[in-house]
């Protein structure tokens, strides 16, 4: 049987070593930095809850809105008391006061 010299195993063992380290790192960086990689992977999730935020954001909107129409198709009062603060309309006996903005020219 023959064997190798010893600084021939170990030379052929660092060259293993190193190489099973290169395809380890060019695997990592490949899955972390490629378009479909966990980098990608997270900024996609980080997108999605901001939508998900922002969404709930209008849907709270939606629901105010609903509320006003709801208000303004089903109580006379509400829809009075909105149409003269539009207007700036008051009852009688209220006082109404109206701020305007000094004329700057």
């Amino acid at each position: 049987m023959y064997r190798k010299p010893p600084e021939e195993n170990s030379r052929t063992r660092l060259l293993t070593a190193l190489l099973l380290t290169a395809v380890f790192l060019v695997i990592g960086a490949i899955l972390l930095f490629n378009r479909n990689g966990f980098m990608a992977i997270i900024e996609i999730q980080d997108d999605v809850h901001s939508v998900v935020a922002e969404n709930e954001v209008v849907a709270a909107e939606i629901d105010s809105l609903n509320l006003v129409i709801y208000l303004l198709e089903n109580d006379s009062l509400y829809m009075e008391k909105r149409v003269r603060e539009i207007l700036g309309w008051g009852r009688e006996g209220e006082t109404v006061i109206r701020f305007m903005e000094p004329n700057t020219e």
